[in-house]
């Protein structure tokens, strides 16, 4: 199966050498080689990766076009970037850095403005600096805290985005 991946990697090489550097990061396309090598290697034992694989292989002509020029292409290059991006993140566990950070952190901003909104209504006396302030500061504290260990995991586990 490695020979998919090389000629994979080859062909889109070839199709993009032309194109600018501001363009291959704007469209991720490093991360679309490094997406393409994972699915190559779980495409055995993953029915879906084996689908997204098959796809790749006939976009991967068309990816300068879809670099260039909005169209058909681009969309079609779009939507393949991020079903594959989803099913790495749901199914196999890869995340982009910091995922777990920016998202604890917001799960917990929400919970800590809700009870902060809570308080604020059943002592309205108080200011609402008093209440709001210290809410934003320790829930985002403990989102980084919580997100941070979360992220370091994946990092060890070699499963970064």
């Amino acid at each position: 199966m490695d020979n998919w991946y090389k000629g994979f990697e080859k062909r889109v090489i070839e199709e993009i050498k032309d194109c600018k550097g501001s363009d291959l990061r704007f469209f991720r396309l490093e991360e679309y080689l490094r997406n393409a090598e994972r699915v190559d290697n779980m495409s055995d034992s993953c029915s879906e990766c084996s689908e997204i694989k098959k796809r790749m292989d006939k976009t991967a002509d068309n990816i300068k076009l879809a670099v260039n020029k909005p169209g058909k292409e681009r969309k079609e290059y779009d939507t393949l970037q991020d079903e594959l991006i989803n099913h790495m993140k749901k199914t196999h566990g890869y995340f982009p850095p910091n995922y777990h950070r920016y998202m604890q952190s917001m799960y917990w901003l929400i919970g800590a403005m809700l009870l902060a909104f809570l308080i604020s209504k059943i002592f309205p006396e108080l200011p609402t600096a008093v209440i709001y302030s210290p809410a934003f500061i320790i829930s985002v504290t403990i989102g980084q805290i919580i997100g941070g260990k979360k992220d370091r995991k994946v990092i060890s586990d070699g499963k970064v985005l």
